[in-house]
């Protein structure tokens, strides 16, 4: 049976008559699956901390386009990627989502109407375009369904029309557009909370759980010592030490490369998160770089994104370090040649987990240059390896064992870094993308049999 979508208290957002409540601007189109699932979970946020939420409809192509942005498309691997992510972020959240039989459909007239609509008929305006793309992949570019839409909302359909049709609710769309590029937004669902010190941009519905911390350490937020808190809803763990884990995966293989931050952050939690499931951690170093050459992807991809994007990629490293209890300094050497620490790495044996941690943390802590050799004396020194193993990085041997790991990591759909293999006793093998999905490989891995 089909789980229902949330339906919003038409008050919602304005609880708190008083004001004295932390806002938080939801920035949105109706286009976006990750904005549809961070919908869904606006309600249960205020309800463990209370907020007023300014919903906020937008025009995801205008702000594309006014940043020069690509639509967030990628590689083939990276698409099959996003289906089989969504598929997963809608089981871990309890709500349905229908990839549609057509995507993109434009959404032009729908956030017109989001626009028009008075505004606390909006968030159930919206849940019901939401339900119309996402679950019953109702083609709301027909200007007839959104006219019935508007109607089950309780909106008059005459008006309704209208208002799509209105050169000032377009002009008034655009602007509140050119507001959000104005605020820092590159894409959606952005979150952003205002605070003593100022805005606070928040990007992706898997990153709700920083907001709902920044919401807990707001000075407007009640702090009652006798009200229990709520655990934030981080992607961190499904379960601890003492958890079951009968029919548990025997291997999660880890595909890292230095020159990655968020593998550097994956690398701090990977074995403990193993270790809580019975599992055995295979550290799989590849050159990254060659990887991106292979499927077309920039060899730097931070430096092509626009301003926005770039110092919001660099707060998130900073948060989820801070949220790992993790040490992290972005280094002064960015991007750094890696080949000859990768190549290291494969020289270690049974040792690789010690050397690659010494290396990461040398990197991304100390910042130190992985290709001064007496760095990589350092390193090997730490992880209780003879420092000739340095005489053999430019050995064939190593070298196409380093470019037959990069190929083997293509071939299994890996597109990027840090990115996770779990084997399992039956069924095909399970990959997922970035440390930010920990979640579902501890659950895989867990769970014993592949995710179908």
């Amino acid at each position: 049976m089909p789980i229902p979508l949330p339906v919003h208290n038409s008050a919602f957002g304005d609880r708190y008559q008083d004001g004295a409540r932390p806002e938080v601007r939801f920035y949105f189109d109706i286009v976006c699956p990750y904005a549809y699932l961070a919908s869904t979970q606006l309600q249960s946020l205020i309800d463990r901390q209370p907020a007023r939420i300014d919903y906020r409809p937008i025009l995801l192509g205008g702000v594309l386009k006014a940043l020069r942005s690509e639509p967030a498309a990628g590689p083939k691997a990276k698409q099959a990627m996003t289906r089989i992510d969504l598929g997963r972020w809608s089981e871990q959240l309890g709500v349905p989502l229908c990839y549609p039989s057509a995507h993109p459909r434009r959404t032009v007239e729908a956030m017109r109407l989001l626009t028009w609509a008075p505004r606390l008929s909006v968030p159930n305006l919206m849940a019901a375009l939401y339900r119309a793309y996402w679950v019953e992949d109702r083609d709301i570019a027909d200007v007839t369904v959104l006219l019935d839409i508007a109607e089950s909302v309780g909106l008059p359909r005459a008006e309704a029309q209208k208002g799509i049709l209105s050169a000032a609710v377009s002009a008034e769309l655009r602007r509140r557009t050119e507001v959000a590029i104005a605020e820092g937004v590159f894409g959606v669902p952005t979150f952003i909370v205002e605070g003593e010190s100022g805005p606070r941009l928040f990007f992706g519905q898997d990153r709700m759980h920083f907001v709902e911390e920044a919401l807990r350490s707001h000075p407007l937020s009640r702090s009652d010592a006798s009200v229990p808190q709520p655990t934030i809803a981080a992607p961190i763990s499904v379960g601890g030490p003492d958890a079951a884990v009968a029919n548990a995966a025997r291997k999660v293989t880890f595909v890292y490369d230095f020159a990655s931050p968020f593998a550097y952050l994956a690398s701090t939690q990977i074995e403990q998160l193993a270790a809580r499931c019975g599992a055995e951690v295979e550290f799989f170093p590849i050159l990254l770089g060659g990887l991106f050459r292979s499927i077309g992807t920039p060899l730097v991809p931070i430096s092509t994104y626009p301003e926005g994007k770039r110092r919001h990629s660099l707060d998130d490293m900073s948060r989820w370090a801070h949220h790992y209890g993790a040490s992290f300094h972005f280094p002064s050497r960015f991007p750094m040649n890696t080949v000859t620490a990768l190549r290291l790495a494969l020289l270690a044996g049974d040792k690789i987990s010690s050397l690659s941690h010494a290396l990461f943390r040398l990197y991304w802590v100390e910042d130190q240059d992985l290709g001064d050799p007496q760095v990589l004396e350092r390193a090997l020194l730490e992880a209780r390896l003879p420092k000739d193993l340095l005489d053999r990085v430019g050995d064939a041997e190593v070298k196409a064992k380093l470019l037959a790991n990069t190929k083997q990591a293509e071939e299994w759909g890996c597109f990027g870094v840090p990115s996770f293999r779990v084997a399992q006793h039956h069924g095909e093998p399970e990959l997922f993308f970035g440390q930010d999905r920990l979640l579902f490989v501890e659950k895989a891995l867990r769970r014993g049999t592949a995710h179908q």
